[in-house]
C-alpha cells in the first residue's frame, strides 16, 4: 500500500528546475542521513520550474518513514504546493452550535492550501506527502510551464497511478473459449477468488484515498482502476448490468423466476426463523460483550489512536470473524450441502483472524493500562480459544 509522510519530514526540498526531472531531499525525524529523490516527469504548473523548501513546526516519528529506501527512483505523481483541502473547524465552542445548519456548518470549516508531493519509486511504490502544516517557501521559475503541459503531465501521472493499481489488483488472465466453465467449489478456488476480492478492494480505497470518497463517478477512479467500461458517460453501460447490476431493472411479470415481493419477504422470514449456527451465534455474542463492555476504553482509544493499537486490532480481528461467520453460516442454515469449499475458505480466514486477535489480546494483557481489567481480558482470550476451536473443528468436519 501507499506510504504516507507528513509529520516525519522535519524539512524538505524539491526542486523542477530542471525539465523533466524532479529532484530532492527529505529530512526525516529519526533518520541522520536525508532520503534523496531523482524523479522522472515535472510538478504541476504552479511550482514547475521553481524549487520548494518547506518545514514542519511540530514534526513527530511515523513508523512509515523507516520503510522508506534512502534512495528514491522512479516517475513522479502529483506536485504541487497549492492543492485545497478542506478542514473542519477545531473550535471546542462551536461544537453542538451547528448541528440542525448546513450551511453553519460549512462556515464552520475552510479550504487551506496543502503542498502535495507524489512519486512512484522502484524500492516503495507511491509514497506521498500531504499536509497544510508546512511553512513552504517557492522560488523564482527558471522556466514556466503551459495549460497543455500540464494537462499532460497529469495524464502521464494518472497512468502511472493506473500501472502502480494494476500491479495490487493482480487480475488473472482472461479465459479462452475452450477452457473449461464447470463451478470449482474448491477451498484453494474460493481462497484465490476472495484474495482477488481483497486486491481489488485494496486498489479501490486507494484511488478513493486519493480522489476523494465522493468520487464513486469520478472518471480518474474509473481510469486509474481499469474500469474503461465506465468512461464516457454511459458507454459500456450494458457490460456494467451484465455485470451484477441487472437486478436494478424492473422484473418481467411474464417470467416465472420474476421477483416477487412477497414471496421474498416470506422466504426472508423462514431463514431468519432459523437458529443460529453456534459459531455464528458465539462470535456475534462476542462482538456484542467487547463493544458494551470496552464502551469507555474505545472512545479514549479514538481520540489518540493511529487505528493500529492493540486494542484497535482486537476489535478489528474479531468483528471480522463475526461479520464473515455471519456471511457464510447465517443464511444457509449448517453448512456443508452446498458451497463447501467457500465454507472452509472463509473459515481459514477466520482462524487467522483469530490469531491477529490473540496477539493482540496478548499485548493488552502486558500493557500497564490494563492491568485493572486483566480478569476481562482472560474470558475474551477464552472465548476466542473457544471460537478458534470451534472453527477447526468445522473445518475437519467439512473435510469428511
Amino acid at each position: 500500500m501507499a506510504l504516507r509522510l507528513d509529520t516525519a519530514v522535519i524539512r524538505g526540498e524539491i526542486d523542477n528546475t530542471t525539465r523533466g526531472n524532479v529532484r530532492g531531499k527529505l529530512w526525516l525525524v529519526g533518520q541522520a542521513e536525508p532520503i534523496v529523490l531523482d524523479l522522472r516527469g515535472d510538478a504541476w504548473r504552479d511550482v514547475a520550474g521553481s524549487r520548494i523548501t518547506f518545514t514542519h513546526p511540530r514534526p513527530e516519528a511515523q513508523a512509515a518513514a523507516a520503510a522508506l529506501h534512502p534512495k528514491q527512483k522512479g516517475y513522479v505523481g502529483d506536485i504541487t504546493a497549492s492543492q485545497k483541502v478542506k478542514i473542519e473547524g477545531e473550535n471546542e465552542d462551536l461544537d453542538g452550535l451547528f448541528e440542525e445548519d448546513d450551511d453553519d456548518t460549512e462556515a464552520a470549516s475552510e479550504w487551506r492550501n496543502s503542498l502535495y508531493v507524489e512519486w512512484f519509486s522502484e524500492e516503495n511504490g507511491r509514497v506521498f506527502i500531504e499536509s497544510t502544516d508546512f511553512e513552504i517557501s517557492v522560488s523564482e521559475w527558471l522556466w514556466e510551464m503551459d495549460a497543455a503541459a500540464e494537462e499532460a503531465q497529469k495524464m502521464a501521472n494518472l497512468h502511472t497511478m493506473r500501472g502502480w493499481l494494476a500491479g495490487i489488483i493482480q487480475r488473472p488472465e482472461p479465459k479462452n473459449d475452450d477452457d473449461d466453465d464447470d463451478f470449482d467449489d474448491s477451498e484453494e478456488s474460493w481462497e484465490a477468488s476472495l484474495k482477488q476480492s481483497d486486491r481489488l478492494s485494496d486498489a479501490h480505497m486507494e484511488a478513493l484515498e486519493k480522489y476523494g470518497m465522493d468520487g464513486l463517478d469520478d472518471d480518474r477512479v474509473s481510469f486509474v482502476m481499469g474500469w474503461d467500461h465506465r468512461l464516457g458517460g454511459g458507454e459500456g453501460e450494458s457490460e456494467v448490468a451484465d455485470d451484477g447490476e441487472a437486478w436494478k431493472g424492473e422484473p418481467d411479470a411474464s417470467d416465472p423466476q420474476a421477483f416477487e415481493e412477497e414471496g421474498f419477504d416470506q422466504w426472508l422470514l423462514e431463514e431468519e426463523s432459523k437458529e443460529q449456527h453456534p459459531l455464528q451465534k458465539r462470535a456475534h455474542d462476542l462482538v456484542i460483550r467487547l463493544m458494551t463492555e470496552l464502551d469507555d476504553e474505545r472512545s479514549e482509544n479514538a481520540e489518540t489512536s493511529d487505528g493500529d493499537t492493540a486494542l484497535d486490532r482486537f476489535i478489528r480481528n474479531t468483528m471480522n470473524i463475526s461479520g464473515k461467520l455471519a456471511g457464510a453460516l447465517g443464511m444457509r442454515g449448517f453448512p456443508g450441502s452446498r458451497n463447501k469449499g467457500y465454507t472452509l475458505a472463509i473459515l481459514r480466514r477466520c482462524l487467522n483472524w483469530a490469531n491477529e486477535a490473540l496477539s493482540a489480546l496478548n499485548e493488552l494483557v502486558e500493557s500497564p493500562a490494563w492491568q485493572g481489567r486483566l480478569d476481562l481480558l482472560a474470558e475474551f482470550r477464552a472465548e476466542l480459544f473457544a471460537l478458534r476451536d470451534g472453527m477447526t473443528d468445522l473445518r475437519r468436519e467439512l473435510r469428511g
